[in-house]
């Protein structure tokens, strides 16, 4: 039953991110509707620039700003998903009783594990393909790359200081 709940929320954020990404959000502007499908393939096409051409430096700033974006979506998914997961069972199983705690009734190392866990995932991902990628393209080894990690202490940072609150 418990995995029943986490896949339900899991659904339910990976809709919502998606909506959000694409400007469907329900609560987007009129300029975030227009603008926010643009950003996916404007950075595809510069980090396709960037590799051909082989710019280094703004590959690696690219792909930092790519990495803290995604760090910053994991980060406001986790938080979500444990909101949810915590909704659905202690409304439906337990009605006054909680069976789940709340993402902030976690301790700061809770908190930290459950960001840096989902942080190095999405971010991994990415940076890693982003290696492929280059080595495919280039054919050469470009671990600069995965100097996009070193965003998920910075965005960890800032979303534990409330500068990101609901963003993603």
């Amino acid at each position: 039953m418990v995995e029943q709940e986490f896949l339900t929320a899991f659904k339910a954020v990976f809709v919502y991110q998606a909506r959000k990404k694409f400007g469907l959000a329900e609560n987007a502007s009129r300029f975030g509707r227009i603008a926010r499908p643009l950003v996916i393939p404007l950075y595809v096409f510069l980090l396709y620039l960037f590799t051909r051409n082989h710019y280094t430096i703004p590959l690696m700033i690219l792909t930092f700003i790519g990495c803290a974006w995604l760090s910053a979506i994991a980060m406001d998914s986790i938080r979500r998903i444990y909101h949810i997961r915590s909704e659905l069972v202690d409304t439906a199983a337990n009605p006054g009783k909680k069976r789940f705690r709340e993402f902030e009734e976690f301790s700061f190392r809770e908190q930290c594990i459950s960001y840096l866990i989902s942080a190095l995932v999405l971010t991994g991902v990415f940076a890693t393909g982003m290696f492929i990628i280059v080595f495919l393209r280039t054919g050469a080894m470009n671990p600069q790359i995965f100097m996009g990690m070193l965003s998920i202490p910075l965005v960890m940072l800032l979303e534990f200081k409330g500068v990101l609150a609901g963003h993603g």
